[in-house]
């Protein structure tokens, strides 16, 4: 950071809302003895300014007067490029040249006396014009073949052709070898040759006169003789512009690349090099006379302009503005005054003056760091940024992208006969097309500006179909409303009523692409229907709430009147629209706070589940005390019937997919040897092939029919296992398990909705995120953390592990077991296998292992044994237990005798024969450890409640 700062010496502004680069500006003098400043804007604008250095009362400059502006005008072409030369035959005069896209200009600078007070009268005069038939990219002017008294112009295409026009005469055209991109070009009239950097970051230089015996005459020319460069040499980097210094007896090329500053002779050798330590943005070149000295001015990226003398700097200060191009002019008597721009046509000439920067850095204050606070404060950030990411990851993203597009969407509640083609409509079923309804959704948008290219996606969860999915709009600058129908399209059960709409747009004025979503519910009545409930359920789920249960008539309105449904009804049975299903029966009870659900489908479940735990807290929603809860059994075993009826449809769809192809091949096989025998000028019996190739196409018939009924069978599996997984998503949510500090990483590792891919399915995703939980968060011991087992996304043989590790992992959750609840007792067991080496051998030897008498009921202690999701776990809350397993008491009793004997007897003489039957007996307990582990794994049946109910229905 330099100490000074450059100092205002005339400031303007060249229009607003324009684009400017490195090559729309140069410094010549156009008439009379001035320099001028020539300005030309990408949107077609060409300014002409001769700046003044006038001083007030005070001594002070007064910078910009309204009369330093010469010329205005604008030309119906964006300008690429501005320069000067003696352009014109005949004339010794300086002429302005302006490069557009298609076409280069040569314009007189022509001023008029004013008879009045007025003043002078600026206006430029098209002298000629050049069409040219590519795209343009930079000019070059200057004396090529060694002319003198006048100038020539050199074209540069994107193409990376080098068209040369002799004044108002067009010369031929040239193409670079090996162009991939154009880049900075410049001339040399001691060598009467151009420099150029090319796409391999190689300086090369080639001869005017070698171009022109080269070149042709015709423009749409696309080739030529072989071009060989005068001299190479490798850069190794990217250059943003280059400059070329004429001495006078040689020239030299000054480079400025993204690292480097270069300095090489005509002769391609290289003269001095300087290691930039920042980024730089432009550069100017100039000499010192009469000392001869180069000096180089870079600005970089932190807006400091860097003085080099050669590669020693001289001065360094900071700048105003941050400029895309900086040079010199001279103003009446003042020579050397810098000229910045940035890329808005903020227009500076400035000097480098010695008036230091007055800000002063106030003192740092050191304090002593309080670790233990430091730790809060870090601990309560996170916290707030893990809230925030949350809950607010895209409200500023929306914010924004509301402001430019307003977004109303309404889903209408009549429900509509199907007007769509759906695969409920099956011809061989029964199922009336009136009885497959639909809803209306609205959706309308505002434009608050111009916006292109606006897509919106209606996106539904299957079984659901929409009439119209995508929606493409090329310009939109007014109210549009888009109207589509959502329908029951295939069958399966729904998990839940959510879709989404997700709408694309760019802006017109700055192109910026941006996103919208929004989500939407559609009305339960597309989905279900109402019915007598059923008293009889194979699947049962009962929720507890904090509040008095209020009539079914309230949470579900829209049914009143339908069926069996009242006003006062505390029972409802649902079913599914539209193909048959499962009853789903919701029960209000009369004398407690619990509401039931039971179906003999246990996926049929989910969307009736969420939307009464949804409507409760809605009902209640002025109440804060308002909870619901499930404290009975997960129900493991629905899922897993659910997975292996998923996992068995994907893997008869690859083995269908395999016999699909080989009866394929063989088809193909058998076509050639008939082909092969048609072929044949002598005619030979074809040995029914043409019984084979029938058999065989049949057969890839029956094969192409079975793989579409495994495809429709695996999406109705899908949808069952995304509504079991939901459901019990749903369950864990309410139940003590959602105070577990990893379980959201146990439901982020549940992915939902289930969604396959050729490549990989469901079931080997999450068994990878599971096992990594099992791993970490949720290891028991610190040897399970370091286990580096390998984990792979091919294809399971069986479900059996994949099962197993969901159980565990939902285990450890439920009962909140994890790593560091072992690391904290290891010190305890530790101290306990300590004493168990001290035991009294005659304690051990006199154990007895007797049964428990009926009606005493079991040790709280036996309780981790219980499987998760069994109906056992049920029965015993409200039944004691007949009986416990041999090996359990066997553990049980030698655990409570070996603590009385080591009470007892702590003196007793450790011998060989002791600590063989301590290790016995510390196998036994190991192996009765593991035994419990396994128990609670084991599948639990369906059955989730226990038949005996005290509640009234």
């Amino acid at each position: 950071m330099s100490l000074f700062k450059v100092r205002d010496l005339w400031v303007t502004n060249c229009g607003s809302d324009e684009s400017y680069d490195h090559k729309c500006i140069s410094v010549a003098k156009l008439s009379g003895s001035s320099e001028k400043i020539i300005v030309g804007s990408h949107n077609g604008f060409l300014r002409i300014y001769e700046p003044s250095y006038k001083k007030n009362e005070d001594g002070r400059a007064i910078g910009y007067r309204p009369n330093d502006l010469l010329l205005e005008v604008h030309l119906q072409q964006p300008i690429l490029q501005v320069c000067c030369g003696k352009l014109v035959s005949g004339s010794q005069s300086i002429q302005l040249c302006l490069l557009h896209p298609r076409s280069v200009a040569v314009y007189n600078f022509v001023t008029k006396s004013g008879a009045t007070e007025h003043g002078n009268q600026n206006q430029i005069l098209l002298a000629y014009e050049h069409q040219l038939r590519r795209s343009a990219f930079s000019v070059v002017v200057g004396p090529f073949g060694g002319v003198s008294h006048r100038d020539f112009i050199c074209v540069q295409t994107l193409d990376g052709a080098l068209c040369f026009f002799e004044q108002e005469t067009f010369t031929f055209i040239r193409f670079l070898p090996s162009f991939l991109l154009p880049g900075p070009l410049v001339f040399l009239p001691h060598t009467d040759s151009f420099v150029t950097v090319s796409s391999s970051w190689h300086v090369e230089c080639y001869r005017y006169q070698v171009l022109a015996e080269s070149g042709s005459s015709d423009q749409e020319a696309s080739s030529g003789r072989k071009l060989t460069a005068d001299w190479i040499y490798v850069l190794g980097e990217s250059v943003l512009d280059i400059k070329g210094i004429v001495w006078p007896s040689h020239s030299d090329v000054v480079i400025l690349g993204e690292k480097n500053l270069f300095c090489l002779r005509d002769n391609g050798t290289l003269k001095f090099m300087k290691r930039l330590e920042y980024k730089p943005h432009c550069l100017h070149c100039y000499i010192v006379e009469p000392d001869g000295k180069l000096m180089i001015l870079v600005v970089t990226d932190t807006d400091m302009l860097m003085v080099y003398e050669q590669t020693t700097l001289k001065w360094s200060a900071k700048l105003l503005i941050s400029p895309v191009v900086v040079t010199r002019v001279s103003i009446e008597n003042l020579h050397g005054v810098l000229v910045v721009m940035s890329d808005s046509g903020e227009l500076q000439c400035c000097y480098l003056g010695t008036e230091p920067s007055l800000f002063m850095p106030p003192p740092l204050e050191v304090t002593a760091l309080d670790y233990e606070e430091s730790r809060k404060e870090l601990l309560q950030l996170q916290k707030i940024i893990k809230a925030y990411s949350k809950e607010n990851s895209m409200s500023l993203a929306n914010s924004a992208a509301e402001k430019e597009l307003g977004l109303s969407v309404n889903v209408s509640n009549q429900i509509e006969p199907c007007a769509y083609s759906t695969q409920l409509l099956d011809p061989l079923s029964d199922v009336d097309k009136d009885a497959i309804p639909m809803c209306r959704v609205a959706l309308e948008l505002v434009p608050h500006a111009p916006l292109s290219k606006v897509q919106v996606s209606f996106i539904v969860p299957p079984p659901l179909g929409v009439s119209q999915v995508s929606h493409s709009i090329s310009s939109l600058c007014e109210v549009t409303q888009i109207i589509v129908f959502i329908y029951l399209n295939e069958p399966g059960d729904v998990a839940n009523l959510k879709f989404r709409i997700v709408t694309s747009y760019v802006t017109s004025t700055r192109g910026v692409p941006r996103v919208l979503q929004n989500v939407a519910q559609v009305p339960l009545k597309l989905i279900v229907t109402t019915c007598p409930a059923s008293k009889e359920g194979e699947h049962k789920i009962t929720i507890n709430t904090s509040q008095p249960s209020v009539s079914l008539a309230q949470l579900f309105p829209e049914f009143i009147g339908e069926g069996t449904m009242s006003g006062a009804s505390n029972s409802i049975g649902f079913l599914r629209c539209g193909g048959e299903s499962c009853i789903v029966s919701v029960f209000a009870a009369k004398t407690s706070q619990r509401y039931r659900l039971q179906s003999d489908s246990f996926p049929a479940m989910c969307l009736l589940t969420s939307q009464l735990i949804e409507r409760l807290q809605k009902h209640f929603a002025k109440s804060k005390d308002f909870t619901c809860s499930f404290s009975s059994a997960i129900p493991l075993q629905e899922l897993f019937v659910a997975i292996d009826c998923h996992f068995q449809c994907r893997r008869d769809s690859f083995i269908m997919q395999d016999q699909l192809n080989q009866r394929a091949t063989q088809y193909r096989v058998i076509q050639r040897r008939l082909l092969v025998k048609f072929k044949d000028k002598t005619p030979a019996p074809i040995t029914n092939l043409d019984v084979l190739l029938k058999n065989t196409y049949q057969m890839i018939r029956a094969s192409s029919e079975a793989f579409e009924e495994n495809q429709q069978d695996l999406a109705r599996t899908r949808s069952q296992l995304s509504c079991a997984l939901e459901l019990l998503l749903l369950l864990m949510r309410l139940s003590p398990a959602a105070s577990h500090p990893h379980f959201d990483d146990l439901l982020a590792a549940l992915s939902c909705p289930v969604n396959d891919s050729e490549e990989q399915g469901w079931e080997e995703v999450t068994n990878v995120a599971i096992s990594y939980l099992l791993r970490t968060c949720l290891a028991k011991t610190v040897k399970e953390q370091q286990r580096s087992t390998p984990l792979s996304l091919g294809l399971m043989k069986d479900t059996t592990r994949f099962k197993k590790h969901i159980a565990a992992a939902i285990d450890r959750v439920t009962r909140g077991t994890h790593s560091v609840d072992k690391v904290q007792t290891n010190h305890s067991e530790s101290s306990n296998k300590q004493q168990l080496v001290n035991i009294n051998i005659s304690a051990i030897s006199s154990m007895a292992i007797t049964t428990i008498p009926e009606g005493v009921e079991a040790a709280p202690e036996d309780d981790t044994i219980v499987p998760a999701g069994s109906q056992f776990a049920e029965n015993r809350k409200s039944a004691p237990m007949r009986g416990r397993s041999a090996n359990l008491l066997k553990a049980r009793k030698v655990k409570t005798e070996l603590n009385e004997g080591t009470n007892n007897d702590e003196s007793v003489e450790q011998t060989g024969e002791s600590e063989s039957v301590m290790e016995q007996t510390l196998s036994t307990l190991e192996r009765d450890k593991r035994f419990k582990e396994m128990a609670a794994t084991i599948e639990s049946p369906a059955e989730i409640f226990p038949e005996a109910d005290d509640d009234e229905w």
